[in-house]
Order: structure tokens, then sequence, then C-alpha cells
């Protein structure tokens, strides 16, 4: 409290202490207490996952624990939106038996997410983005793995939507990307745009109506083509 109340703190730690108040509120310490409550007993928590490497090292997996407390806060909300995480993807080495033993335990890890959130009842409430900050190189370097490559793609997942099973953008045989219409989704060589992650996240801000919300104005598409891809 001392140092929360200090003068002529940065900008960064006034807004960090103004946070922090607000989360002394009763409405805010109530659905805290909610949240609290709703925490299973430690033995029927998802317990990590570990995979030993041939190479590498160990990786673990915690995405199992890391969806029960984010459906548990949605549910008492607690909670709107949470980043769920799972490293060991930036394979330099040993890439295809790292990325056999990752894409399984994320997949597995997935459906549980919609399991446990239909047993809690939020399962039609999750917009559910799967993504990566960059993609894997086309060929294999000297040690078996793959380097950094900025083709990539997003998985979006919602209960009963009819625009399921569809898939936005392609590559060629070699991982290059063609140019898709804006407008129509397909692709066009001539009027087209590589679709960028700027694009998707421009596109999601906007279905999830948060475009002209303060954080969004701070981060702004400058010169961004609009791809409907909700809709």
């Amino acid at each position: 409290m001392r140092l929360a109340s200090a003068p002529k703190l940065l900008p960064r730690a006034v807004r960090n202490r103004r946070y922090y108040r607000s989360s002394l509120t009763p409405a805010t310490a109530e659905g805290l207490r909610r949240f609290a409550d709703a925490l299973p007993p430690e033995d029927e928590f998802q317990q990590p996952e570990e995979y030993v490497s041939p190479m590498t090292g160990t990786f673990g997996n915690e995405l199992r624990r890391q969806a029960q407390l984010a459906v548990l806060a949605f549910k008492t909300s607690a909670g709107v939106s949470a980043d769920l995480w799972l490293g060991g993807f930036d394979t330099h080495r040993a890439h295809d038996a790292d990325h056999e033993w990752l894409l399984g335990a994320l997949t597995d890890s997935v459906d549980f997410l919609w399991d446990y959130a239909e047993q809690h009842g939020v399962a039609d409430r999750l917009v559910v983005v799967i993504g990566s900050d960059f993609g894997r190189t086309n060929h294999y370097n000297a040690e078996g793995g793959k380097d950094h490559w900025p083709i990539g793609s997003y998985v979006v997942m919602e209960k009963n939507q009819p625009r399921t099973n569809r898939v936005v953008g392609e590559t060629d045989d070699l991982h290059f990307a063609h140019k898709i219409n804006p407008s129509t989704l397909r692709r066009d060589d001539a009027n087209g745009t590589i679709i960028y992650p700027k694009h998707f996240h421009k596109a999601l801000r906007r279905y999830l109506g948060i475009e002209n919300s303060p954080g969004a104005q701070r981060f702004p598409f400058n010169n961004t083509e609009d791809f409907r891809f909700f809709g």
C-alpha cells in the first residue's frame, strides 16, 4: 500500500495502481469469492503431462488445468477472457518427434476444454481461438528441425455456428501464401492480398464487439484491409 500511494509514479505504475484498487471493490471481491468457491478439490484438478524429447529436453502440458480455471472463471463471472498457453513448438531440432507429441497434447486439451465447458454450462458462450505467432519452414535444417516461417494459420471454434468446417486462404505446395480477395475470400492473384495476423485480429475485434474499445484504439490497424471472416 505504501508503494502504491507513492507520488510521481511512472504511467505504468499509475495504471497498475488503478487496477489494484479496482480489485478491492465489493463487487470484484464477491466475484473472486464465487470463483474460489467453485474450484474443485486438489485431486480433481487435471495434472500436468510431461514429455521427454529425444534431443531438446522435457516439455510440460498444463493446458487442461488452465482450461479448468478459465471455464470456472467464466461460469462465476470472475473473468470474460483467458489466454491458455502451450510451449515447445519452436522446434529447431527434432521437429517431427516433438511436434507429434505437442500436437496430440494440444488437440486432446482442446477436446477437454469443450467437454469441461459443456459440463459447466458455458460452452455456448465460448469463442475459442487457436494460433501461434509464426509457422515452421517448408524444409528441415541440418539438425532435423524447422526454423521460423512467416506463414501460419488460426483456428476459430464456436458452438452451433453455420460457418464451421470452412477454410479461408491457401498456399502452394511449398507453403508460400496465395493472395486472397477480402470480399470474396477466394484466391485472387490480381486484386487480393496475403492474409496476415493483422487481418484476422481486425476481423476478430469487430466480431467480438471490441473494435472501438479503449484497448483497441491504443493499437489501431491502420491501412489494413477488411476481411469478413465472420460474415
